[in-house]
């Protein structure tokens, strides 16, 4: 099995009332499956991962409001804004071989055009059309080393990936 670390799957939004409650942004395709795993682990970046327990959730108009346990008010749950949610492998469906979580393609290096290295994905945000893979610079690219935004769409841009070598390929260039 792949290592059960939390992978981030959402993240704490702002505070929502006076009981404690937070808005909440998924990274599931369909953002109510979020509330189907347990435990969540929460975190800043470049903090360790620690357990919470959600006592409660609901939809709040096209988004959903989280309480979790032991946060009782506003000035708690301020405290917990802009937290990542990470859910551990144990606790996800099984998957068919030809699928894959987004979240695995974190820490892969892509290989564009002409086999240039663009770099490591460092994270994959999805608002909509189509997820996309943010893409740390590579010392491998000729000018100046930056950030790249590739669209994680199978077929015309990301033509294979492997998981076990931790490696995608892209058709695309180093000047895009």
């Amino acid at each position: 099995m792949v290592d059960d670390v939390p992978r981030p799957m959402g993240r704490l939004g702002s505070t929502y009332g006076l009981k404690g409650y937070l808005r909440v942004q998924s990274f599931t395709e369909q953002p109510e499956n979020l509330f189907d795993y347990s435990p969540w682990f929460i975190r800043r970046r470049g903090e360790d991962w620690r357990e919470v327990q959600v006592e409660a959730w609901k939809p709040h108009g096209d988004t959903y409001i989280v309480k979790l346990e032991s946060v009782d008010v506003k000035e708690e749950a301020a405290l917990l804004t802009g937290m990542d949610i990470g859910i551990k492998r144990s606790s996800l469906p099984a998957l068919s071989d030809d699928e894959l979580y987004l979240t695995d393609l974190i820490g892969c290096t892509v290989i564009g055009l002409e086999g240039v290295n663009l770099g490591i994905v460092t994270r994959v945000v999805d608002h909509g059309a189509a997820p996309i893979m943010e893409v740390s610079p590579s010392d491998q690219t000729k000018g100046e080393p930056q950030q790249r935004l590739i669209p994680y769409v199978k077929g015309p841009i990301v033509t294979q990936v492997d998981l076990d070598a931790k490696t995608i390929w892209v058709e695309w260039g180093e000047d895009y």
